[in-house]
């Protein structure tokens, strides 16, 4: 029999809980079910860590920056191990990939884009302002919290970009096939999020979405095509369709205005 009093060596200790307290009852409840109220309650209590992230990595983000950073975290819950890290450390580890986000923002977006950015950061803050004052915020409290300057914030709301209403046109191939969407008539936040979803689609599905939808030169190709260039079935790019189709949807639904 052995002896009750004999001391554990080391390698007998149980591995430790090392989730913080703070996040350890939402994390559990996350893990049973991953609903949206789940998820939300989680993203709420990760924004103080989120925000630390976007700045230590990139700086100053936009919303469309928060937006990913939003995303990545959910991603990052996916495979989180309590007994290796703490819930801090590993979402503030998996945002080093806001820097590849950054880096395609600043390559992608003209001039005109980056202001409709800054109008929509703006937008942003004055609604978190009027709810916390209780009215409309002044133009210097509105730099203030913005970093920016009122002379910039007198340009941004001068200035009126074409927008346009649809999402996304379907478009139509020589043979009468529906192909895909046209990314002109996107708004400079929605094209954005579609080269960051094309992005971090497999090159596979990203020739796929060149193809479909015209995206950087490549002409707009039928269902029928896009199968014989890559070895496919017709059905298989059917179904690789839905599933961008799905990311793209997801990608939509962050959008922060």
């Amino acid at each position: 029999m052995p002896d009750l009093d004999e001391p554990k060596g080391f390698f007998s200790r149980e591995p430790s809980n090392r989730i913080e307290p703070q996040f350890e009852p939402a994390f559990a409840q996350w893990q049973k079910t991953r609903g949206p109220a789940e998820s939300s309650h989680m993203l709420s209590l990760l924004k103080p860590t989120i925000d630390k992230a976007i700045s230590a990595h990139v700086g100053a983000g936009n919303p469309l920056l928060r937006s990913r950073a939003r995303r990545m975290t959910l991603d990052a819950l996916d495979n989180y191990d309590p007994q290796r890290a703490r819930l801090a450390t590993h979402v503030t580890n998996r945002l080093q990939g806001l820097k590849r986000v950054a880096r395609q923002q600043t390559q992608i977006l003209p001039v005109p884009e980056r202001v409709s950015l800054d109008q929509a950061k703006l937008k942003n803050i004055e609604d978190e302002l009027k709810l916390e004052l209780g009215r409309p915020p002044s133009t210097m409290e509105l730099a203030d919290h913005s970093g920016l300057s009122p002379a910039r914030l007198t340009q941004l709301r001068q200035y009126r970009p074409a927008r346009s209403e649809g999402s996304f046109a379907a478009l139509e191939n020589a043979d009468g096939e529906e192909g895909g969407f046209d990314p002109s008539s996107m708004a400079p936040p929605e094209r954005l999020h579609l080269e960051l979803t094309y992005g971090d689609l497999d090159p596979i599905n990203q020739k796929i979405l060149e193809w479909t939808l015209g995206m950087h030169g490549q002409k707009t190709l039928s269902n029928q095509a896009i199968a014989a260039k890559l070895g496919l079935t017709p059905g298989a790019i059917s179904q690789r369709k839905a599933r961008i189709q799905a990311a793209l949807d997801r990608s939509q639904e962050m959008l922060p205005f």
